[in-house]
């Protein structure tokens, strides 16, 4: 079933939908290749084997929609992309995934493409420091430097922070501990498949394991041990399902329901709603993991269509957390 989550909060079934041929074949394709994080052991292995990892250099296809700068912050890179043409006023921080050790790939770089092309957003992407070289005490310091930069440097003008998988984690650590803190919030949260649960102790969780292509808990249990260091799984910035999500800005979440992930971020959906948060909640039938980076099958392509609608209708100021 595909489910939903209103603006009104309210969640409603809606009737399956026929899953593509393409998004079958790709997934099909995709279970040949090695699944790294399995478990605890094929994970400690691929991170040994991957070594120092190379950052990542910008697609030339991407190029020729955006101008590029670049900048450092707290000593981690940064790239911005501005639209060449049909630019919006919008602004969209996007946090990559990746277990917390992996750099962006080119997946990632398909997903902010369609960005581009779908919102006419200038786009920041940080490249911030992983582990297990670095826990979060590394990256979070300059995550929160950024978004205030962003929100002087766009004063007026509309910022969401979107990311997927461990990006999405991030995004909804960064809005948490902003309102926490009384600051300005962002004017939306995007969501892809996103890692909400660093104990990943909900029921059924299990049940989909067997399904999923790409992630496997015990992996998971490692990446969340090498970020979160000496600091509570439990606490809700990292385990979005612990939180009191009322004050948060309107949430826009996607998800496959062959993807491990699917169980928490349909009990944070169901959180937000409870809590008064405006919610958005989508869930794709034979979606694997992060399927959107695989932007020619139809599924995908939807996501970046319900992502524009999304953005039209969080036509509000600058939030502030009261």
């Amino acid at each position: 079933m595909v489910r939903f989550a209103g603006r009104s909060g309210k969640i409603t079934e809606k009737g399956r939908r026929t899953l593509s041929l393409s998004q079958t074949l790709t997934r099909w394709f995709l279970s040949f290749k090695s699944n790294n994080f399995e478990t605890a052991a094929i994970l400690k292995k691929h991170v040994r084997d991957i070594g120092t990892q190379k950052a990542p250099d910008v697609p030339t296809s991407l190029r020729s929609l955006c101008d590029v700068s670049e900048f450092w912050l707290h000593d981690q890179r940064i790239i911005q992309l501005t639209p060449k043409e049909k630019k919006s006023d919008d602004h969209i921080l996007y946090i990559h995934g990746g277990g917390y050790i992996h750099e962006l790939v080119r997946a990632h770089w398909s997903i902010i493409t369609q960005l581009v092309k779908h919102t006419g957003a200038t786009i920041t992407v940080p490249l911030y420091a992983l582990a297990p070289k670095h826990d979060h005490t590394k990256a979070t310091p300059m995550m929160d430097a950024l978004y205030d930069q962003i929100t002087v440097d766009r004063a007026g003008q509309r910022t969401f922070v979107a990311g997927d998988s461990a990006g999405g984690n991030f995004t909804l650590s960064l809005a948490l501990r902003r309102r926490d803190a009384g600051k300005s919030l962002p004017d939306g949260l995007i969501l892809y498949s996103p890692w909400l649960d660093f104990q990943l102790k909900a029921d059924g969780i299990r049940d989909v394991e067997p399904k999923d292509i790409m992630l496997g808990v015990g992996g998971i249990l490692v990446c969340s041990q090498w970020w979160a260091g000496s600091a509570d799984h439990a606490s809700s910035y990292f385990s979005m399902v612990n939180a009191d999500p009322e004050g948060l800005p309107p949430v826009a979440i996607f998800n496959g329901d062959l993807d491990l992930l699917v169980v928490d971020a349909r009990r944070f959906a169901d959180l937000c709603r409870s809590r008064g948060v405006e919610t958005f909640y989508k869930e794709y039938p034979g979606g694997f993991h992060v399927f959107m980076g695989a932007t020619f099958t139809p599924e995908a392509r939807d996501v970046f269509r319900e992502t524009r609608r999304f953005m039209d209708q969080a036509n509000t100021p600058l939030r502030k957390h009261r």
